[in-house]
């Protein structure tokens, strides 16, 4: 929908005012239209903001969840981080420390919320990406025969508040591909409401008539942990025999699992005019980048590992002049990742322009 520029309204109103009238630039007339046509043009601008406020591809933050909930879908919110984390005291045996005792990771506290023999849960009392770390945790208060705690694992990947772009997606999607009866978007769209979810691949007939298998990936794009799945399956189906209790059609039979990882090593000689060890470090950490862009992309079909794409990544770092002797695997062809595609092994030899 155009909208008329502040010069479109003042042409107009000038044409409506008879020609015998002193018309020219610094005129009664038009000295007097102009601040008229001005307050129009900004009017016009806000209706055209407006405007796009009630379509789903141009909405934007409260308007895009009101047109959402006009379909079902709703924000997601942040939720925090799950870790497990293994306890020991200063005899090396495992310790238990009392549940409801806080611990820091760097700046980022968790709270323990369970533990037996040594092996407990943290849960950050932060929502978001942000509790998503692992390593050594000190305790907030002094504990008697107490040694060390590390977080080894993430059960439940935390998640910051769903951005516009994600739910608009989402929202589109639903549009293109309603969701009924147990369709594949039925599907995702219900995994999708699992805290800690961050994609979902469904598999229809999966191991013949009725059988359903879910692929899932936490917050942090990598393959679901066991509690994740598990969180899943009980959500589908409660008692894995396909009895409707859960969200799952009655009759399906659903297996929620996490795909396999494929790593893949990447050499290249590089030229920095930088320090070459910031020069390589920032070479690895674009290489990563872009293997995170394939993850972002796996939800919709097997990502492309490919030569330009990851010589392009490398070149554009921060201080690379040049690279040469890229090789994946040792070749220089595109690979399709079957699975959800790592950078294993990255090898940077690095030199002064």
């Amino acid at each position: 929908m155009k909208m008329p520029t502040y010069e479109e309204l003042r042409e107009r109103c000038l044409a409506a005012v008879p020609d015998e009238v002193d018309k020219r630039e610094g005129s009664l007339i038009d000295t007097a239209i102009a601040p008229v046509c001005a307050e129009l043009a900004a009017a016009y601008v806000n209706l055209e903001n407006y405007f796009n406020l009630l379509f789903p591809d141009t909405s934007e933050g409260e308007y895009l969840e009101r047109i959402g909930t006009l379909y079902g879908v709703s924000r997601g919110e942040a939720s925090p981080a799950s870790l497990r984390a293994e306890f020991t005291g200063q005899d090396d045996q495992p310790f238990d420390p009392p549940v409801g005792m806080r611990f820091s990771i760097g700046e980022i506290y968790y709270v323990l919320t369970d533990c037996l023999n040594g092996l407990g849960t943290l849960v950050c009392q932060t929502n978001g990406e942000i509790g998503n770390q692992l390593g050594e945790a000190l305790p907030g208060d002094y504990l008697t025969g107490f040694g060390r705690a590390e977080a080894v694992e993430i059960i439940t990947p935390g998640e910051d508040r769903e951005d516009d772009a994600s739910m608009r997606e989402r929202i589109l999607e639903l549009l293109a591909y309603p969701a009924f009866g147990g369709n594949v978007s039925d599907y995702k769209e219900k995994v999708r409401m699992v805290p800690g979810v961050g994609g979902v691949r469904v598999q229809p007939v999966y191991l013949g008539a009725g059988t359903v298998g879910i692929q899932v990936l936490g917050s942090d794009l990598m393959p679901a942990s066991t509690a994740l799945q598990l969180a899943v399956q009980q959500l589908l189906i409660p008692e894995f025999d396909g009895d409707g209790l859960g969200m799952a059609p009655i009759g399906h039979s659903v297996l929620v699992y996490a795909p396999d990882t494929e790593e893949f090593e990447i050499i290249a000689k590089l030229t920095a005019n930088i320090d070459l060890e910031q020069a390589e470090q920032n070479a690895k950490e674009a290489v990563n980048n872009y293997f995170l862009s394939l993850r972002k992309s796996w939800e919709d079909d097997d990502p492309v590992i490919r030569f330009s794409g990851v010589m392009s990544a490398i070149a554009q770092a921060d201080g690379i002049l040049d690279v040469e002797s890229l090789t994946i695997n040792g070749g220089t062809e595109n690979i399709v990742c079957e699975g959800i595609p790592i950078a294993g092994s990255i090898k940077f030899a690095v030199y002064e322009s």
